[in-house]
């Protein structure tokens, strides 16, 4: 186990640098969270490193690689409640998401409001063709139009489904928006009287 060298507290640095971390996390650096103060650790937030780490720009498949790769060794776990009490096991789990190749120009793609995300509204076409801009810088106009439009049209039924059934977690809603189809809906609100 790494041990942490004594410095001066007036000459320690308090603040976690978040582009010194992702540099670090590029370098698959393990032993970067233990050479962090005690203070530096009390800052550490894996929720928004992993945010940051997962966008890049970058040629080719690096983009993929990162996006994959921080879903798959990252994602998956780090609410788990277990996890969740070691954040030196967060900061090895982005470390063995990063594939090594050296300093990466990491953006901030912002994310769906949270009332999107929870399912409260339907999100606005514009503001999904703008996220989805920055998410595929490269795609084709028209793509992302069509794309925007279907992610639009999911949504509104995700959210329809959420207010008919508000008991049900969005996991379960999200499952229920594949196996009910629009004329399903548009029946039983006939048989409701509601159309």
């Amino acid at each position: 186990m790494a041990t942490k060298i004594p410095t001066d507290e007036k000459f320690e640095r308090q603040d976690f640098d978040l582009f010194e971390a992702l540099t670090a996390l590029d370098k698959k650096d393990y032993a970067y969270y233990d050479r962090l103060s005690d203070e530096q650790q009390k800052k550490f937030v894996p929720y928004m490193l992993t945010h940051w780490m997962s966008a890049i720009k970058g040629k080719g498949d690096v983009q993929g690689f990162y996006v994959m790769s921080v879903d798959a060794a990252v994602n998956k776990h780090l609410f788990n409640e277990m996890v969740q009490k070691h954040p030196k096991l967060q900061w090895q789990m982005l470390c063995a998401a990063s594939p090594g190749l050296g300093k990466q120009f990491h953006q901030w793609i912002p994310h769906l409001s949270n009332k999107v995300a929870q399912l409260k509204e339907v999100p606005k076409q514009k503001d999904i063709t703008e996220y989805f801009n920055k998410i595929y810088p490269k795609n084709d106009p028209e793509d992302i139009k069509e794309l925007s439009s279907e992610f639009v049209k999911t949504q509104k039924k995700k959210v329809y489904l959420a207010n008919k059934f508000p008991e049900l977690k969005i996991d379960d809603i999200e499952i229920l928006s594949t196996l009910i189809t629009d004329a399903d809906i548009e029946k039983y609100e006939k048989d409701h009287g509601h159309t």
